[in-house]
C-alpha cells in the first residue's frame, strides 16, 4: 500500500439566480471510455469528485425545474484537482445548456504547484534518449546535471541526474501511477516508453503531504489507458552505416569505417475489450547499438610483478627508484624482497594481462582495439482499466524493463595462457530487470459530496 497518488479531482458548487441549490445529480463522464461517476449536491450545492483518473471530461447537472447544463472539454491531468462553478436557468429539464469553446480551468482547490506535460507535449517535445523524465526540463528550474552522453534509453542513472527548483540532483521522487518506483540510490528504476505515458506532473516547489520524502521535487507520471476507439501508434528510427561518416584522424591513419549500427523502435496499441466497460493499453519499445571501444594502458611486466623494478624506466629513460614505504630507502638494485609484497596482491595480478607490446618509456604496453559494446534495452507496458458498477471501477498496470549496459571487456579472464580469454560476452555486463506491477481501485461509498 502506498500513500502516494496520481488521480485529481473536480469540485465545485451549483446555483441559480437565488444562491446555491441542494439536491442536483451532477454527473462526471469520461468523454473517451464513457465511464461516468455521479453525485449530488449537499445542502451547501456543493458537489465533489475524487480519485479521477486523468483524462478528458464533460460534466452534467440536472435538477427538475431547471435546464440541464452540458460542459464538456475538461482536461484533469496528474493530480490536479480543478474548480468548475455551474450556473442552472430554470425552464424545462428537457431544455439543455451546452457550454462550449471555454478557457482551461485553472487549478485553484490545491496550494501544491506543478506543470503537467500532457500526451501532446511528450510526443512532439525533444526528448533526449527519449526520456520522459528528461523532458521536464523544459519545465522552470528543471536543470540537467549530468553528461549528455548518456542520455540513452538503458542509462537509468544520467536520466535521474535532475535538479528540481534547486534541490540535489537525485533529490527527486519518482511515482507511476501512484507507485514509487525510485530505487535506493534515488533514481528512477524504470524509464517508461513516451508511448505508454499519458502525462507527467512535475512539481517542483509546493506538494502535498504524501509526496513529501524528497527534498526536491516529484515527477508523478500516469500511464495511458485504452478508449471507446481503437488507436495506435508506431515509430523506428535508424542510423545507415552508408549514411555515417568516418572521422578525420580514422581516415588519416588508413582506418576503416567502424561498423556502428543503431536501431529504435516501438510502438502502441490499444482500445475497448468491452464497450464502455474495460479498456487496454499495450506499449513497447526495443533500441540496440553497437559501439567500438580502444584502450591503450600500462600493464605491469612479468619481472615486476615479481618484485624487480631495475629496468622501469621513466618517459625520459632514467630509472625509477623504488623506496622502501617503512624506511625511506631505496631497495637494494630496486628489488623488493618476495616476503615484502603482500600474498593478496601477488594474488589480483593474475588477473590483469601481461604487456604486449614492449615498454617504451612508460608509455602505453597494453593495447586493445575495436572492442565491441552491444547495448539493448526492451520495455514493454500493459494497462487494463475495468469499470464494475458507476461506484466501483479497477485499473492494473505491468511494466517490464530489460536493459544490457556493457563495458568493453579489456582484460579478459584470469588464464592469462586461454585464447578466447575475451570471448564471454557476459563480462564487465550490467543487467537491470526491473518489473513494476500495481492495482488501483476506486470505490464511491455515497452518492453526496
Amino acid at each position: 500500500m502506498f500513500g502516494q497518488g496520481f488521480q485529481g479531482g473536480l469540485r465545485g458548487s451549483v446555483k441559480d439566480s437565488g444562491g446555491v441549490i441542494p439536491g442536483v445529480e451532477v454527473t462526471l463522464v469520461n468523454e473517451q471510455t464513457n465511464i461516468n461517476r455521479s453525485t449530488v449536491t449537499n445542502e451547501r450545492g456543493e458537489y465533489a469528485f475524487a480519485n479521477v483518473e486523468p483524462g478528458n471530461y464533460g460534466v452534467k447537472a440536472v435538477l427538475q425545474g431547471y435546464k440541464t447544463i452540458d460542459r464538456g472539454g475538461i482536461r484533469i491531468g496528474t493530480q490536479q484537482f480543478l474548480t468548475l462553478d455551474l450556473t442552472l436557468e430554470v425552464g424545462a429539464i428537457t431544455e439543455s445548456v451546452t457550454v462550449t469553446g471555454q478557457s482551461p480551468l485553472i487549478e485553484t482547490a490545491n496550494a501544491s504547484q506543478g506543470t503537467v506535460l500532457d500526451s501532446a507535449a511528450l510526443q512532439t517535445l525533444p526528448s533526449p534518449g527519449r526520456n520522459a523524465f528528461m523532458i521536464g526540463t523544459t519545465v522552470p528550474t528543471v536543470i540537467p546535471t549530468g553528461d549528455t552522453q548518456f542520455n540513452r534509453q538503458q542509462h537509468h542513472t544520467n536520466a535521474s541526474l535532475l535538479s528540481l527548483g534547486g534541490g540535489t540532483r537525485r533529490g527527486n521522487n519518482y511515482t507511476l501511477d501512484g507507485v514509487p518506483i525510485t530505487d535506493m540510490r534515488n533514481r528512477a528504476s524504470a524509464n517508461p516508453t513516451i508511448e505508454a505515458l499519458d502525462d507527467v506532473k512535475v512539481q517542483v516547489h509546493t506538494y502535498d503531504a504524501e509526496m513529501g520524502r524528497t527534498g526536491g521535487g516529484v515527477f508523478n507520471t500516469t500511464l495511458r489507458s485504452g478508449t471507446n476507439s481503437w488507436h495506435g501508434t508506431g515509430f523506428y528510427q535508424t542510423r545507415p552505416i552508408w549514411a555515417e561518416k568516418n572521422n578525420f584522424f580514422s581516415e588519416k591513419a588508413g582506418l576503416a569505417k567502424p561498423n556502428n549500427p543503431y536501431y529504435l523502435g516501438g510502438g502502441g496499441f490499444g482500445g475497448p475489450i468491452v464497450k464502455n466497460r474495460t479498456f487496454f493499453w499495450v506499449a513497447g519499445e526495443t533500441y540496440h547499438d553497437v559501439q567500438t571501444r580502444n584502450s591503450s594502458e600500462i600493464m605491469p611486466t612479468a619481472a615486476e610483478r615479481l618484485g624487480d623494478f631495475s629496468a622501469t624506466t621513466n618517459t625520459s629513460g632514467a630509472r625509477i627508484t623504488i623506496y622502501d614505504p617503512l624506511t625511506r630507502l631505496p631497495f637494494p638494485n630496486n628489488i623488493i624482497p618476495s616476503n615484502r609484497i603482500n600474498p593478496v596482491a601477488a594474488a589480483m595480478l593474475k588477473y590483469l594481462p601481461l604487456p604486449d607490446t614492449n615498454v617504451d618509456n612508460q608509455s602505453t604496453n597494453y593495447n586493445r582495439t575495436s572492442l565491441i559494446n552491444n547495448n539493448f534495452e526492451r520495455e514493454y507496458t500493459v494497462k487494463v482499466e475495468h469499470k464494475f458498477t458507476d461506484k466501483v471501477s479497477l485499473t492494473g498496470f505491468y511494466l517490464y524493463n530489460a536493459t544490457d549496459e556493457p563495458c568493453a571487456n579489456y582484460f579478459g579472464t584470469a588464464d592469462q595462457t586461454d585464447p578466447n580469454r575475451f570471448a564471454d560476452p557476459l563480462d564487465y555486463l550490467l543487467i537491470r530487470r526491473p518489473k513494476v506491477v500495481a492495482l488501483n481501485n476506486t470505490w464511491v461509498l455515497s452518492d453526496s459530496s
